[in-house]
């Protein structure tokens, strides 16, 4: 009888041990998963939003002045950019349907940027 309480006491313990190692995990990878910066998907000035559509995302190395565009890697129905490493400064660009204008994010610490289509959206992560 003893044996067999000490039987079931390890396997619980190992259950609880396994189910804390699993969750460690879970929530180490969706930690890892946060953006660095990404493209809001309508578009504001900072006092309104307009309903002009997240269209598609450039990526810079350094300020856009410096006509510095990164080009993309194509892969399925994703554009990235990948590895930017100390030697760049990102910046995201996300432009809209419709719209004259654009917004600048500095991706600066990102390891790559990603455009998906399904669903549309642009993100930097590290």
């Amino acid at each position: 009888m003893i044996s067999m309480n000490f039987i079931l006491l390890n396997n619980r313990k190992l259950l609880q041990y396994l189910l804390a190692l699993f969750f460690n995990i879970v929530s180490i990878n969706c930690l890892a998963q946060t953006p660095v910066v990404s493209c809001p998907s309508t578009f504001s000035d900072g006092h309104n939003v307009y309903r002009f559509r997240f269209k598609n995302a450039r990526v810079f190395d350094g300020p856009v002045e410096l006509n510095a565009e990164l080009k993309p890697e194509f892969k399925k129905d994703k554009q990235y950019w990948k590895v930017f490493g100390t030697k760049y400064n990102p910046f995201l660009i996300c432009t809209y349907a419709k719209a004259n204008h654009y917004i600048v994010f500095d991706a600066k610490g990102a390891s790559f940027c990603e455009v998906t289509d399904k669903p549309l959206q642009a993100r930097c992560m590290p």
